[in-house]
């Protein structure tokens, strides 16, 4: 599928998977100072833009956010800026120069709440499927702990629906394909829609 212009796919005021990519796969966040710079950029990020994050987890070569973007050109400037706040202290840390992220994040459009809830659990389940942890909330740099654990850390956004999708026991929380490889996550009617909608675009 060619490349979709992210003002078609997404809306303001949409809930979306957002995932960035380190280039050729390096390993970028190295070590904890890393962890926790990022986190910090990304304190400050979420402190300057409304988006709402629900879901995060921060990897050595990547980021995930499950998010709802308030505007989506607002959205993708801090998106850059969360990316090259990084680059910048990372240069700084370990005197390099030239590009260490993808230049383009990748999003999916999600259907509502109950469909984000279950793309966080696979966000969150990422450190585990990598063998990283023995389980989600074991992982100090996603936002598990701030729902099996209790530990709150100001970055995380609350919810207002309480229920999962009917066909979530369908869904396979280790099936990257479902949360990364497409354009939506949700009902088969729903990614019906949105594929229509893109076609005739």
């Amino acid at each position: 599928m060619p490349r979709i212009a992210r003002e078609v796919l997404l809306y303001d005021g949409c809930y979306a998977h957002v995932i960035s990519r380190s280039i050729r796969k390096e390993k970028i966040i190295k070590d904890q100072e890393d962890f926790l710079t990022f986190l910090k950029v990304l304190k400050t990020a979420k402190q300057q833009s409304s988006f709402q994050l629900f879901h995060y987890c921060i990897m050595h070569t990547h980021f995930h956010l499950a998010v709802m973007i308030p505007n989506v050109t607002a959205f993708s400037r801090i998106i850059q800026y969360i990316k090259s706040q990084y680059c910048f202290k990372y240069h700084a840390k370990y005197h390099v120069s030239g590009p260490i992220w993808r230049e383009r994040y990748k999003s999916l459009l999600v259907e509502d709440e109950n469909y984000l809830r279950i793309c966080g659990e696979y966000i969150e389940f990422n450190p585990v499927k990598a063998g990283l942890v023995d389980k989600s909330n074991d992982w100090q740099f996603s936002s598990s702990q701030c729902y099996n654990a209790d530990k709150k850390d100001g970055l995380v956004d609350g919810y207002e629906a309480v229920g999962k999708p009917k066909n979530f026991h369908d869904i396979c929380l280790e099936d990257a394909k479902y949360f990364e490889g497409g354009v939506a996550i949700g009902s088969p009617n729903f990614q019906y829609q949105i594929m229509e909608k893109l076609r005739r675009s």
